[in-house]
């Protein structure tokens, strides 16, 4: 699979078209990982309040990704140059940055990856009790917290089956259904239906910082379009910052674009924003505990991150520290 993802990004490198222009804004999609989860909302809020476009953007559809390398299959089968992937498919996808490069930050804080039973089930009251685990799909940010978070808890070896659900809603109905212990729901559900689930895994619980997913486009792309790489950080820079002046416009915009209840959006993202989820630069905290989560998954895959993470496109006033062991502010 990597070596097709590889060949896809060479030939997703045709004509290089217009770059950011705010006289004349360039129009791109963007795919989001779980866009019905709160990724999507910076990308909701710079779409809707002009962000992208006051810097030569605009940003006609946020193209949902399903986690995973099937955010980065979207990412390059439907020729889309730029988006949220998780950076465990990142690692998987291209390890020594021959071909990628993570150019903004993204979701760097483990909310709200919660692992929940249901509350019916009395026999799981606590992590210890866990002994089938679901998660979506090999090379997720949930792939990485099933491994991570039983071993932070002293979890032995062994004694959790680990299954791989295909998404965050399979999860559910797996859960429902009898067939695993705990999974993750997805948080808007978490907060509707609050007497059926019963909280035993909360990541933040576990760590402080988790990098789940990053702003992240091919080398060729960043090359070429340098304009678009930086219009889509500033865009998404002040978009967090939007966020935390103005909770519930963001949840309106949610709601909206997701269909769910407004109230249930805002706790989502007030929850979202008190954790430090959203970022625009860079965190070498949050890219080594996601690094710990992939190795302990079994990954053979050796990264160069000082390669992968590329500042040069980050606004000034975000933090552009590459990760333990880089130096210097461009990886290009």
């Amino acid at each position: 699979m990597a070596v097709a993802l590889l060949v896809a990004l060479t030939g997703c490198a045709g004509d290089p078209g217009p770059d950011a222009d705010p006289a004349a804004p360039v129009t791109i999609d963007v795919t989001v990982s779980a866009a019905a989860e709160i990724y999507s909302i910076p990308w909701l809020v710079a779409q809707k309040q002009g962000l992208f476009e006051k810097y030569g953007v605009i940003v006609e559809n946020i193209v949902p990704g399903k986690g995973g390398s099937a955010t980065m299959r979207t990412l390059l089968d439907g020729n889309i140059p730029i988006g949220e992937v998780s950076y465990p498919s990142i690692v998987q996808a291209d390890p020594t940055g021959s071909e990628l490069r993570v150019v903004g930050g993204g979701t760097q804080g483990p909310y709200p990856m919660n692992f929940y039973a249901l509350a019916s089930n009395t026999r799981i009251n606590s992590i210890q009790d866990v002994r089938r685990w679901a998660y979506t799909r090999p090379n997720s940010a949930t792939d990485a917290l099933s491994q991570l978070i039983p071993k932070l808890a002293g979890i032995p070896e062994g004694r959790i089956e680990r299954v791989s659900s295909g998404g965050i809603g399979e999860g559910l109905a797996l859960l429902e259904a009898g067939s695993v212990d705990i999974a993750m729901l997805p948080s808007i559900v978490a907060e509707q239906r609050p007497d059926d689930f019963e909280l035993i895994a909360s990541s933040p619980e576990y760590l402080e910082r988790f990098l789940q997913s990053t702003i992240t486009t091919t080398k060729d792309y960043a090359a070429s379009h340098p304009g678009v790489v930086r219009a889509i950080n500033a865009g998404y820079t002040e978009a967090v910052a939007s966020i935390d002046a103005n909770p519930r416009a963001a949840a309106e915009l949610y709601a909206e674009y997701s269909g769910f209840d407004v109230e249930a959006a805002l706790k989502v993202v007030e929850r979202a924003a008190a954790a430090r989820t959203w970022g625009g630069g860079f965190d070498p905290a949050s890219v080594a505990s996601a690094q710990a989560g992939v190795e302990l998954s079994g990954s053979d895959r050796d990264p160069d991150l000082c390669t992968l993470f590329d500042p040069q496109f980050l606004p000034a006033e975000v933090d552009h520290s590459l990760p333990d062991g880089c130096s210097g502010t461009s990886s290009s």
